[in-house]
């Protein structure tokens, strides 16, 4: 799935703070002043293509980048890092922040959780054992607080600052075929309005219970704002890394073997293979141009277009030489196949297709 583009916009007491998704740039706009635009191109965030998350807060905005999904062992395994944006353009970065899963803001700062997601559907203990949490506040500060339950999020509203852990593991609903659905539950607590202290128990802050649908930026109804990116922006390309030629050759191998069986990717019971989607044969593999411009052009024969062949082309690495890591990518290639989620024909150009 394609990374979300465009501007978010958080809006403090008298200012609104523009963040790109794409690019190392904020524009700061405040009434009756002229817009000011910072940028941090130089920010070390790794060596892969990060997530950009952006939360408002009430001190600013947080920029969180996260490293892309990646399960294989070829590449390298990064690390978060955080920016805060003041409304006077102060940055204030945190790094090497390690795995972290993020559960929002509160007046206290962003709340981040190491390694949240460790815990078993099936196994009561992981819910309920201790977790310390990171709460990273824009004057640099790094606060630790061990609470016992899983963490689910974090919000203020006009009265206090809250904090949502999941009651304990979720509820397994289990079908005849192996499968089961589950139903998780919450609860919520008021969060001191001073510091936070050092360790916190659930039970003796009365929780209440809430539904998902109650926690802000959980509701399925929520869907992310953004301003379309237009020729007007302004503009700042982050700095090209230096990548280790080792790792550049393990971005580029991953990429050719998450297509190297399409002719041959499903096993039956029987140990016959079948295509990776029905009429799929005659896969081709094509490495073209250098760091940072290296792209992977596959191309095969499928009944759609009998006459020529269908291409997908994949960018390896990010305009800054970052690998873009693609796990997962041949699904998504043969849902487009099987749902026909395709361009039409007439497209095709020297009995190519790209698709």
């Amino acid at each position: 799935m394609a990374e979300p583009r465009g501007w978010q916009v958080v809006a403090t007491e008298r200012t609104l703070i523009r963040v790109s998704l794409t690019e190392p740039i904020a524009v700061i706009q405040q009434a009756g002043e002229t817009d000011r635009i910072i940028s941090w191109p130089d920010l070390p965030i790794g060596h892969l293509s990060p997530h950009v998350t952006v939360t408002p807060a009430s001190d600013g905005a947080w920029v969180l980048y996260q490293p892309m999904n990646s399960d294989t062992g070829q590449l390298p395994h990064d690390t978060t890092t955080a920016l805060h944006i003041s409304p006077d353009g102060q940055l204030t970065p945190f790094f090497d922040l390690a795995h972290v899963s993020h559960l929002g803001t509160t007046r206290h700062g962003l709340w981040l959780s190491p390694g949240q997601w460790d815990a078993n559907v099936d196994t009561a203990a992981d819910w309920l054992v201790d977790r310390t949490l990171l709460i990273l506040s824009a004057d640099e500060g790094v606060h630790r607080m061990t609470i016992d339950r899983m963490p689910a999020a974090v919000f203020d509203d006009d009265q206090a600052a809250h904090l949502v852990v999941y009651t304990s593991a979720p509820d397994a609903l289990r079908d005849d075929y192996g499968g089961a659905s589950y139903t998780y539950r919450f609860s919520q607590i008021e969060l001191p309005a001073g510091d936070l202290p050092p360790t916190l128990r659930i039970t003796e802050h009365q929780p209440v219970p809430v539904n998902e649908d109650q926690i802000p930026g959980r509701s399925r109804d929520e869907k992310l704002k953004l301003d379309p990116i237009t020729t007007d922006d302004p503009r700042a390309a982050w700095t090209l890394i230096d990548l280790p030629s080792d790792q550049k050759k393990a971005a580029i191998e991953a990429l050719c073997a998450e297509f190297a069986h399409l002719d041959a990717y499903w096993a039956a019971p029987s140990g016959a293979k079948t295509p990776l989607s029905d009429g799929l044969n005659g896969t081709q593999i094509d490495i073209a141009e250098d760091w940072p411009n290296t792209r992977v052009d596959v191309s095969f024969a499928h009944t759609y277009y009998p006459e020529g062949r269908l291409r997908r082309t994949f960018r390896v690495f990010d305009n800054a030489g970052r690998i873009t890591p693609a796990e997962y990518a041949s699904i998504h290639l043969m849902e487009d196949l099987d749902t026909r989620d395709l361009p039409p024909i007439t497209n095709a150009h020297n009995n190519i297709l790209d698709i």
